[in-house]
């Protein structure tokens, strides 16, 4: 490289940074991609890739420095700095909603037809599975009962933690009746058709207000003294996880993004696994962010959303949240 090009190249000083991932699912894509293809140490850094099924344990973890970086729900990270953690949101992972809510075929929804949010009428008494209790999978569902005239307490939650497991307890076990939860808990009902998808936030089912919220759903948070006083270390952080965005987005790498994530997601002996696996993959990666960037407006309607449904108790202004430095849009 040239000397100029040296000079603009961003280098941390060899820090090892914790970052999140959920098991059983695509995950934290930039964080696997740029430590699988050594986009890390391109900037002089090392990713150590953290397995923690939950924002809230994510959120904690993050607070307790176990992890450096946490992936998750925006609106839990509100939840968090109203409650004292001095944590901000640094980039955006996944724009829009991950989340859909999946029935097991033989539960009755008789106010299907009539649509949301008439549907959640047919959950009264139920078994819903989340991944654990006080997530934002909870807090959503909850707000999703208000808008169907039920409370929180109709339902019985069960924490059910990964994709695979909530399958099994749902479709198997059947120690719950519905679930919401994310990718690939969708393709495994489809696949072997035991349930069904009925409301899916991720194509903007559910409330009204979700859409204005594309643009900062599931986001990249830090300490807030970790990414002031790291400065070398937050550039590099983003230089690696933009290059691993262009890498999982040129369509000549998918056969080797296919084969990084086979050990990681695993159907078992499932018949057409392969099949499933590669399908989903394509399908979900136009859904990670290729530049980080947080859109402002929608991190607002996220904190505004969480206040409304009780997810906090104080109204917070985006700019709390969002670490003024962070790659961001109106």
């Amino acid at each position: 490289m040239s000397a100029p090009a040296m000079a603009q190249t961003p280098r941390a000083n060899g820090e090892t940074v914790g970052i999140q991932n959920y098991a059983s699912t695509t995950g934290n894509m930039h964080a696997i991609v740029a430590k699988e293809k050594g986009f890390c140490e391109k900037y002089n850094f090392k990713c150590e890739i953290k397995t923690i099924n939950s924002t809230s344990l994510g959120l904690q973890a993050l607070v307790g420095k176990t992890i450096d970086f946490t992936q998750g729900g925006a609106d839990l990270v509100g939840a968090a700095v109203v409650a004292g953690a001095d944590v901000v949101i640094v980039g955006t992972s996944l724009p829009a909603n991950v989340l859909s809510v999946s029935v097991r075929n033989d539960v009755p929804l008789p106010n299907r037809p009539k649509g949301y949010p008439a549907i959640m009428q047919d959950f009264k008494g139920k078994r819903i599975g989340v991944a654990a209790r006080g997530t934002s999978s909870e807090k959503y569902f909850n707000a999703m009962l208000k808008d169907g005239g039920l409370k929180p307490e109709d339902v019985t939650y069960v924490a059910i933690g990964a994709p695979n497991t909530g399958y099994t307890a749902l479709a198997i076990g059947k120690q719950i009746d519905a679930i919401i939860m994310y990718q690939p808990l969708t393709q495994l009902c489809q696949f072997n058709k035991t349930c069904e998808t009925v409301i899916d936030m991720t194509v903007g089912e559910g409330p009204k207000s979700l859409a204005a919220t594309i643009g900062a759903n599931v986001i990249f948070a830090a300490r807030r003294e970790m990414a002031e006083s790291n400065p070398k270390l937050m550039e590099a952080f983003y230089a690696a996880m933009k290059d691993a965005a262009d890498w999982f987005n040129d369509p000549k790498n998918f056969e080797e993004l296919v084969k990084i994530y086979t050990p990681i997601i695993s159907f078992g002996d499932m018949a057409g696994a392969d099949d499933m696996r590669r399908a989903w993959i394509k399908s979900v990666i136009p859904a990670y962010s290729k530049d980080l960037k947080v859109k402002v407006s929608a991190l607002q309607e996220i904190m505004d959303f969480s206040y409304e449904n009780k997810i906090i108790d104080v109204k917070v202004d985006a700019k709390k949240v969002l670490w003024d430095k962070a790659p961001q849009t109106p």
